[in-house]
């Protein structure tokens, strides 16, 4: 075989590549059953401004929520971040509530399909990069996973998984 036939065999076969690229089917794996999102709230009893100035309140039904848990009980609460991140069918993702900051990332896989009362997650809580806790859970609409976090500022962090209430599939 000469080189320009070679070469104009291999410029055909790449042509039709993005054609079959196109034609293939979507990968199951890939589709969207829910949403997850990962709250950073910082909590403490003294000065609540130590926080720094992009943290805001904290709603009262949420402060309530926080409050009736007898590990969770601080003087103060602000919200410090937020992330809200599809849920796949069959792959992990990333949710990252501090951007730019990897300081705090949850990662999560869904162990089942997510119905409107609940989910089974594999569940991962990642802390300055180290991997701190690695469970199964089981989050029910509008309940929470809380997690008390470590010391910062003088306070603690608290770290809240839900399922994305208004995506939860009926």
């Amino acid at each position: 075989m000469t080189r320009r036939v070679g070469l104009a065999m291999l410029g055909a076969a790449l042509g039709l590549l993005p054609l079959r690229l196109a034609g293939a089917p979507e990968d199951p794996g890939k589709t969207v059953v829910g949403e997850v999102t990962v709250t950073v709230y910082y909590a403490t009893d003294g000065d609540a401004a130590a926080a720094g100035p992009k943290a805001t309140a904290v709603g009262k039904v949420q402060e309530k929520r926080l409050r009736n848990e007898e590990k969770l009980r601080f003087k103060q609460y602000r919200l410090l971040g937020e992330d809200t991140q599809p849920l796949f069918r069959s792959y992990e993702n990333w949710a990252q509530p501090l951007k730019p900051s990897e300081e705090v990332l949850v990662k999560f896989e869904a162990r089942s399909r997510p119905t409107k009362q609940a989910t089974h997650l594999d569940l991962e809580l990642w802390l300055s990069r180290k991997k701190i806790l690695k469970t199964d859970v089981l989050l029910e609409g509008d309940h929470p996973l809380l997690v008390l976090g470590p010391e910062w500022r003088g306070g603690r962090l608290i770290i809240a998984v839900s399922l994305a209430a208004e995506k939860i599939p009926r």
